[in-house]
């Protein structure tokens, strides 16, 4: 018999969508909580897509029983308040104001629930002058700062600023609710109370980018450096010589050692200056395979990795050797893999589900298991158009 997990027990109501909520619901999921996620009948999850399912809608809502609810209606508000009563959790990533109009905001249902831990994610936070302004990642991206530090240096024709294909602002900001969440729980522990968790998008990705904020305040900031790809004969390395120990152990390798002596490669210019380093590292590894580099380099003490292709990473030795990825099973999409928490536990296993739920797949579960409600009623609220 499996050891208990650390959340077993807790109960998370998941009103959220998309993908900064939905992450933060199945990490608490896989370190044991109960997850009942909240969809509006019809299209759900904007994540499953047309068909009603998707790789990504697996990968963020694996495990979750899925109860499709009308919050517009009256008993569906009511319904859902119902559950919150019963719960330990509650996330939503709605715009601000949303949740208020369902009656269903935190001081909407803190009366009934005290303890009750609730956490709203937004773009933007519950205050300021942006507070009802919609976001996605893309949007966050662009007003954080973080496409202006990240997108300098990577020039195109158009000098149009970067566009990512990466959703950060939502993984970071899923995960960091998932920490905090559990800071309130503890809280709750300790002191008897519950909390409203306020957690802004846009202030998670202001914690990326330290060094560029502090330097936008000083009149004569230092240069951050950047560093580059190294080329090979076949590909591309990236080579991260930072220290006094790694370079020299690189400079050796080169059998350059008068570089240790450049003024632009001392330890400090050395970040500076890391694209005229490239140059004269790719005068020994122009002429090799990026395996050949990549293992000298390895052998010499010195930080460096290939870049992966993602169609590669499933099966890469360290990637399997940690057991990163589960593997879900679908009906209509068959196996694929997805992540797993990525956090080694000694006393817990970090696998996920093998499954992600149909729309309103257990709303009659749900239904009867948390409420009480009978089959007869539960009739009537299909015929009624509140769950399906």
């Amino acid at each position: 018999m499996s050891e208990p997990k650390p959340l077993s027990g807790y109960k998370v109501v998941d009103f959220s969508a998309v993908y900064a909520g939905p992450i933060c619901a199945r990490f608490l999921l896989d370190c044991g909580a109960e997850v009942v996620k909240v969809e509006p009948p019809g299209i759900g999850d904007l994540t499953r897509g047309a068909d009603g399912m998707t790789p990504a809608f697996a990968h963020f809502n694996a495990g979750k029983r899925s109860i499709a609810l009308d919050l517009k209606s009256a008993r569906g508000q009511q319904i859902a308040r119902e559950l919150i009563r019963g719960a330990d959790i509650v996330i939503q990533n709605f715009r601000p104001g949303i949740m208020a109009k369902f009656n269903l905001d935190y001081e909407s249902v803190k009366a009934e629930q005290p303890e009750l831990v609730y956490c709203s994610i937004s773009g933007f936070g519950l205050s300021g002058p942006w507070v009802d302004r919609a976001a996605f990642a893309p949007i966050v991206h662009a007003a954080s700062g973080f496409d202006t530090v990240f997108g300098a240096g990577q020039a195109n024709s158009e000098n149009r600023p970067p566009n990512w294909e990466i959703m950060v602002a939502d993984i970071l900001t899923g995960a960091y609710a998932f920490g905090v969440i559990q800071t309130a729980l503890l809280g709750r522990e300790r002191f008897g109370r519950g909390e409203h968790l306020d957690v802004s998008m846009m202030d998670a990705m202001m914690t990326l980018i330290p060094a560029h904020l502090q330097a936008a305040q000083m009149e004569d900031p230092l240069p951050i450096g950047r560093f580059h790809p190294v080329q090979t004969g076949d590909g591309f390395v990236m080579v991260t010589p930072i220290s006094n120990k790694n370079f020299s152990s690189l400079c050796q390798l080169l059998q350059r050692p008068e570089l240790m002596q450049d003024p632009r490669f001392v330890f400090g210019p050395r970040s500076r200056h890391f694209k005229e380093l490239a140059a004269e590292i790719e005068k020994w590894s122009g002429s090799l395979s990026t395996e050949e580099v990549e293992n000298a380099l390895n052998a010499a003490g010195v930080p460096c990795s290939a870049y992966t292709k993602l169609d590669d990473l499933f099966s890469h030795p360290q990637v399997v050797k940690r057991q990163s990825f589960s593997t879900i099973i679908d009906d209509r999409l068959g196996e694929f893999l997805i992540q797993c928490i990525p956090v080694k536990f000694q006393h817990m296993n970090n696998r996920t589900a093998s499954w992600a739920a149909t729309l309103g797949q257990h709303s009659d579960n749900v239904l009867q298991t948390e409420l009480g409600m009978p089959a007869g009623k539960i009739a009537e609220l299909r015929e009624q158009g509140i769950i399906s």
